[in-house]
């Protein structure tokens, strides 16, 4: 039994039917098979070039026909709602420049695109060439664009006269759009220019003489869009750390410096060194280090509602993932945390984040100039009573270097060295005292026999003084009492006289 319902197939050309017939009951000779096979052939490529053609033309038309439209709004903001506001003086100078500043200078943009276009309807792509790099100009709008809604959306709550002034303009029929829907077409001008260069690049041959234009048309739009949106994420990302300055108990660290970029946050589990327990903290992403805090409050959107624990700097980071999904492991020197994410998905996106980080900064640091070896992680209370560069940087240990036994000898023997270059013998019994304390002497006084070896710099302490003033009348003592102990009990003078 044949089924009622068929596959429906897929509907072919005239001359693809042809074609097909031909092959099938072989009605003609071999050379008149291939000749009308070919002129078939023939006439589907001129059909397939004419569709494109036509497709091409139909875009082309759409570009003009947008920018005239787009245009068209420029100037219902401009008749209906600037020029209106600026006579009646219904808001400030300040806030008119918020909100309407920099339409006047989009239009004038804009309006050169148009003439461009239709001069030469064919060739877009001389127009976009030569006024792409203009476009950047948009990024000032679109800075000041999420400011502007919050502006506007304060003002018709606190000002009924200026949201009822707006309310009867949006409802003329000259307008018929809200003021809001007006104010975001500049926003989605660009991005809309370059799905549209590239349904006219999909339409041209490769053998067009606009072809390599149209590509470079293209990529001078697409720099324009990446600007703006590179200059919109920079705002928004630093809107964030402001935020998340002011939730920091005491507003420490400073995290908000100049090149330092927020990458993720969210909140993890920190599993205890032993494994028995878990906490939950509040991890923050940067460009160049990890800070962990503890919530005081949750969710932390409120002032010092976070509290630093530690901080960790990315050169010194590896990140590797353990035990199953979502728990990774984060080690930085002598610090190692263990954290779990509440799904899967979110573990992976940290561990692929964090990853991406570290080797990015690594790649940064290679063209600049080498990090001190000298970071470390920082916990607290030090990570929220010094500063950012200390934390980053902090203070090197001064590191004990011990000295050989010839080289304490000779600092030792310097009195007797000095005193022979000014011809002065020293006594026999201040010669053998100084040898045989310096052979005696432990090894946490050798800073103490450094202040004769000439190497004691001038900035020394109150105490250093001291305490050289303390050796040197201990040497005195002890060189007199064995001066007498030589003359009375051996019954013999030195040989060489006292100083």
């Amino acid at each position: 039994m044949t089924s009622a319902y068929n596959t429906p197939q897929r509907q072919l050309t005239l001359s693809a039917e042809l074609r097909d017939v031909i092959n099938e009951h072989h009605i003609f000779t071999t050379r008149t098979r291939m000749k009308v096979i070919s002129a078939l052939d023939n006439i589907n490529k001129d059909s397939t070039e004419e569709r494109e053609r036509s497709l091409r033309c139909q875009t082309i038309q759409e570009i003009l026909t947008s920018e005239v439209s787009y245009l068209h709004q420029l100037e219902v903001i401009m008749q209906f709602f600037m020029e209106p506001l600026t006579k009646k003086s219904f808001i400030p100078h300040t806030t008119y420049m918020t909100l309407f500043g920099h339409i006047e200078t989009l239009y004038n943009v804009n309006g050169e695109l148009l003439n461009e276009l239709k001069c030469n309807p064919e060739n877009v792509s001389a127009a976009f060439l030569k006024l792409a790099p203009f476009f950047k100009l948009y990024s000032v709008y679109a800075y000041d664009y999420k400011e502007a809604m919050v502006v506007l959306q304060d003002l018709q709550k606190t000002n009924p006269v200026l949201s009822n002034y707006i309310a009867d303009q949006e409802s003329r029929p000259e307008v018929s759009t809200k003021l809001m829907s007006l104010l975001i077409a500049p926003i989605q001008r660009i991005p809309r220019y370059r799905l549209l260069l590239k349904q006219v690049i999909s339409h041209t041959p490769t053998s067009h003489p606009d072809y390599s234009v149209l590509l470079a048309s293209l990529r001078e739009v697409e720099k324009a869009a990446d600007h703006i949106n590179s200059l919109v994420q920079d705002q928004e990302n630093m809107q964030r750390m402001l935020k998340l300055q002011n939730c920091l108990c005491g507003g420490k660290p400073r995290i908000v410096t100049p090149g330092r970029r927020l990458l993720k946050e969210g909140t993890l589990l920190k599993v205890s060194p032993h494994g028995k327990k878990s906490h939950s903290r509040y991890f923050v992403l940067f460009n160049d280090m990890l800070m962990y805090c503890k919530m005081r409050r949750c969710p932390p959107t409120e002032p010092n509602s976070l509290r630093c624990c530690c901080i960790l700097p990315l050169k010194k980071c590896t990140v590797d993932e353990i035990l199953s999904k979502g728990v990774f492991k984060i080690t930085c020197q002598n610090e190692m945390l263990i954290l779990c994410s509440a799904t899967v998905e979110e573990g992976e996106a940290w561990i692929s984040t964090l990853k991406e980080a570290v080797k990015h900064y690594q790649e940064c640091r290679q063209t600049l100039r080498k990090d001190s070896s000298s970071r470390r992680p920082v916990r607290r209370p030090y990570s929220c009573d010094i500063s950012q560069d200390d934390l980053l940087h902090p203070l090197k240990r001064m590191k004990t270097i011990s000295k050989p036994d010839s080289q304490v000898l000779k600092d030792s023997l310097y009195p007797l060295r000095s005193a022979i270059k000014k011809n002065e013998a020293p006594s026999s019994t201040e010669a053998c005292t100084t040898v045989t304390s310096a052979k005696k002497r432990p090894q946490q006084e050798l800073g103490v026999q450094s202040v004769f070896s000439g190497n004691v710099s001038t900035n020394q302490n109150a105490s250093s003084n001291w305490c050289l003033q303390g050796t040197q009348l201990l040497r005195c003592i002890a060189s007199r009492v064995t001066q007498a102990i030589w003359k009375h009990v051996f019954k013999r003078t030195p040989t060489i006289p006292a100083l």
